[in-house]
């Protein structure tokens, strides 16, 4: 009979390893899902902010605007698209404007991501993305 009591509390110990082990790996797996939701939404957010600079390489604020707000000029009541995401976090740099060489890049750095999962932390970094257009301004 002691044998059988024994069995009863290695099960108990056996289940609470296995699901709290299979906790782990769904909220690593739901941490990883995180990540790559934030780096695709900025990297359409810069893409959009690079069609914006294509076309106006020297106006730099509603640049700025179009990558947090989806428009050149927002509304005091606006909201970035991206929860967190703030026009200090997006650079915009010209090169050779008025050539046929002409470049317009526009990069979001430092956006904050929060993991649940300590392992995820030291391995994935706040994205940066940049994107690299020629300038279609008037020479």
């Amino acid at each position: 009979m002691t044998k059988r009591k024994n069995q009863k509390g290695q099960a108990l110990v056996e289940s609470a390893l296995t699901v709290l082990a299979f906790l782990m790996m769904l909220v690593a797996i739901l941490d990883f899902g995180q990540f790559l939701y934030f780096q695709q939404s900025l990297a359409e957010r810069t893409r959009a902010a690079a069609r914006q600079a294509v076309l106006n390489p020297d106006q730099v604020t509603r640049i700025k605007n179009v990558a947090v707000y989806n428009t050149p000029l927002p509304s005091e009541r606006s909201r970035p698209v991206i929860a967190g995401l703030t026009t200090d976090m997006v650079t915009v740099q010209t090169r050779d404007l008025g050539t046929p060489e002409g470049r317009v890049t526009v990069t979001i750095s430092g956006f904050p991501v929060t993991l649940l999962t300590p392992g995820l932390r030291n391995i994935l970094r706040s994205p940066v993305t940049t994107v690299t257009y020629p300038s279609e301004a008037p020479w």
